[in-house]
């Protein structure tokens, strides 16, 4: 079966390694990759499409695809507020799902994300998890992994603090302390790619879950 895709995010951690995913991927066909700024792709099926991200519904090719899969993500201080964050990480999301035409929906979220959470970001990514399964197609998977390693383009001291403690002390952190342990980008696109052309109902994959779940 050949598919298309969109996938929003296409140039962070995760996004980025997804779409070297699809690209290789011989069941994908189109691949379409919205960002704000210009991006150039060198494998022809990635289709770069600059976009005004507030206002995705007049780009309707963008949601008649197979899979999407939202890989967005900021941090409060790249944002620079609260309300900005929640633009981006609850925001978007919710109008993407309701955009979506697609087969199924798969988003990135974050291990204890929690709509009760009396944690900001651990609350915003709750609701941004409730608003795509309200409004995103039937089949809609959410992923949600510990601390993200990898390398970014962007430098955040304190994320990279926190990515040398994790690798550090991984390897001791067993029992109820595993679903603590680092998760690699790739790891948690290969999921996602494997969640998209699995047949079977929404789920929501832990991160202690993804590391094994393509195996």
């Amino acid at each position: 079966m050949k598919y298309t895709a969109t996938v929003f995010g296409s140039t962070g951690l995760v996004g980025a390694k997804l779409i070297d995913l699809l690209a290789f991927d011989e069941q994908y066909e189109t691949v379409y990759a919205p960002n704000r700024r210009e991006v150039d792709f060198k494998q022809e099926k990635i289709k770069p499409q600059l976009v005004d991200f507030s206002e995705l519904k007049k780009y309707p090719d963008l949601f008649k695809v197979n899979h999407i899969f939202i890989c967005l993500g900021t941090t409060i201080k790249k944002a620079g507020s609260k309300e900005k964050f929640k633009a981006v990480d609850l925001a978007m999301p919710r109008t993407i799902a309701e955009l979506a035409k697609s087969d199924k929906l798969l988003m990135i979220s974050s291990l204890g994300a929690d709509a009760a959470s009396g944690n900001f970001y651990l609350k915003t990514k709750g609701e941004a998890e409730n608003a795509v399964l309200e409004n995103g197609p039937k089949c809609t998977h959410i992923v949600r992994p510990s601390m993200l390693l990898g390398d970014r383009k962007e430098n955040r001291l304190g994320e990279d603090m926190g990515k040398f403690l994790m690798k550090l002390f991984d390897p001791i952190m067993l029992g109820p302390l595993k679903k603590y342990r680092g998760v690699y980008d790739e790891e948690v696109a290969k999921a996602m790619l494997f969640l998209a052309k699995e047949e079977s109902a929404s789920k929501i994959l832990e991160s202690e879950q993804i590391k094994n779940y393509q195996k």
